[in-house]
């Protein structure tokens, strides 16, 4: 089984987080890839705090970690997922990003590892990462 790696775990692998580094370690040779949404928000986090990670430790993330780009059918998937939470009255347009990740993973067959595991449990057909061991 193959992971698509959260933003909250991206940011922690470059905060040289010890459980973070070790679990992404271990995982690898299942297959990890990030979103082109995880790559945005990482780029704007070294944008914002420049301090906090080098431009060289970002390239050298992003190069070892395939970025699976937005699609037709992770967009559509993602609109199904918005309309189907939506319908059973739960909330949507504060997780649009969180909905693309999960409709990414969805499409791809991926396992989302991610921190926020409260925020994707209601998402249908989405399998969370839960072993931090």
């Amino acid at each position: 089984m193959a992971y698509l790696i959260d933003s909250d775990v991206s940011i922690a692998h470059l905060e040289n987080n010890a459980e973070t580094v070790a679990l992404l370690e271990r995982l690898s040779s299942d297959g990890v890839f990030i979103s082109l949404i995880t790559y945005m928000e990482l780029y704007q986090g070294w944008l914002e705090h420049p301090e906090r990670t080098s431009a060289s430790k970002l390239d050298q993330f992003v190069v070892g970690i395939p970025i699976i780009t937005l699609s037709e059918d992770i967009v559509r998937r993602c609109a199904f997922l918005r309309m189907t939470l939506s319908n059973q009255g739960k909330r949507v347009r504060q997780r649009a990003l969180d909905l693309l990740f999960a409709a990414t993973a969805i499409e791809h067959n991926l396992t989302l590892v991610t921190r926020n595991v409260r925020d994707y449990r209601d998402v249908p057909g989405l399998m969370l990462f839960d072993d931090w061991s």
